[in-house]
């Protein structure tokens, strides 16, 4: 692990982003996403804010594993917690984790909905479904809506305690975008049909944090807020001015500078002997992609003291080279913090384009060497 690389978490800017993202949604129950370790930012740490601060009583995880940890963890608290896509139903050791453990799985395919309907010991358990709506994903298909309302009256099912599908496109233009109109109404008629047939729907949710800044789907009991809750947009660039999403980065990934020297033009820099552009300065930096500190960011740009860097030439296992122009160079100082990003959620943007990444991978694909660190 490293001593003096850290990925430092504001809780207190996740909470003022809980408060804005009520603003826009204040009807909705809000089920938050804490898939991929909270999205990098630490699993437990931050459900036990949730539940604790902000008062959130459910949340959705990716895996069977992330569930169990949370409830193995955080046995004190009283929360629920959802298993979105690898559920594993069918295994026998699986099922009884849910059945023993208050952890409910998101019912996608026929297989598994079979599986759950015709098993007595989940009889009383609720069901979560989700049906594909056009995303062709996970979930059961729009299409199959017959077979699936014949299985529920056939096995006395008269409620589904969550109805639910998702976005393919809601980093577009939802009002606008084809694809994103024909889940709507496919969602719609799903709905109908169910309700047409006597069975009641307790509770649905279609926005994921796109459609939620959007201001779509908020007519459902729940949203799904996920990438949002931890600052950055779900929105592309492109349809900035569609959203209404004004939140903060929740992160600071920060280091320090193990070494700087003065460099002449085409004089050659690390692995590869990299020529510098052009006279300047160089700053070694304790973070390589050992640490998650992608080869992508080769050529990206980060700011020391309000100067603009370029991470130049190969960026090692361990460390980086950030290089700065001789005349617009900031003091550098053996030893000194560098911050990689900070709260600022345009220059985060900035720096998963200029990476050719996305902001969902940036703290997510950091490793265990860089330490998280609350406040």
């Amino acid at each position: 692990m490293r001593f003096r690389s850290r990925h430092v978490i504001d809780l207190g800017i996740f909470s003022s982003n809980y408060q804005k993202l009520k603003e826009i949604c204040p009807d909705n129950k809000v089920l938050l996403m804490v898939k991929a370790d909270a999205y990098g930012h630490g699993l437990v740490a931050i459900v036990r804010y949730a539940v604790l601060e902000l008062g959130i009583n459910e949340f959705g995880c990716a895996t069977l594993g992330e569930a169990l940890k949370l409830r193995e963890e955080l046995a004190e608290l009283e929360f629920e917690v959802y298993v979105f896509s690898d559920i594993q139903l069918e295994l026998e050791e699986c099922s009884e984790i849910y059945l023993n453990r208050r952890i409910i799985p998101v019912i996608s395919n026929k297989d598994d909905l079979n599986f759950f309907l015709s098993n007595k010991k989940f009889e009383r358990f609720p069901l979560f479904l989700k049906f594909n709506t056009g995303m062709n994903r996970l979930g059961i298909s729009h299409e199959e809506i017959d077979s699936v309302v014949k299985l529920l009256k056939s096995n006395l099912r008269k409620s589904i305690s969550h109805l639910m599908t998702h976005f393919s496109s809601s980093s577009l233009s939802m009002k606008k975008n084809k694809r994103c109109l024909f889940q709507l109404d496919n969602f719609k008629k799903i709905k109908e049909r169910l309700i047409s047939e006597g069975i009641v729907i307790e509770n649905s949710s279609i926005s994921n944090s796109g459609a939620i800044e959007q201001r779509v789907g908020l007519e459902e009991t729940h949203v799904r807020p996920g990438l949002m809750m931890y600052g950055a947009s779900s929105v592309i660039p492109k349809y900035s001015h569609l959203s209404c999403w004004d939140g903060e980065i929740i992160s600071r990934l920060e280091t320090y500078i193990i070494k700087h020297f003065k460099v002449t033009k085409g004089q050659p820099v690390g692995y590869g002997a990299t020529p510098c552009p052009e006279d300047g300065v160089v700053a070694i930096i304790a973070l390589g992609y050992g640490d998650g500190f992608s080869t992508r960011f080769m050529g990206s740009h980060l700011y020391h003291k309000g100067k603009k860097g370029i991470v130049v030439g190969r960026v090692n296992m361990d460390m980086a080279q950030v290089f700065f122009k001789k005349d617009d160079a900031p003091e550098l100082i053996q030893g000194e913090l560098f911050v990689v990003w900070d709260h600022d959620s345009k220059r985060f943007q900035t720096l998963a384009d200029e990476s050719k990444s996305i902001t969902y991978e940036l703290s997510i694909q950091l490793t265990s060497r860089v330490a998280k660190t609350y406040i």
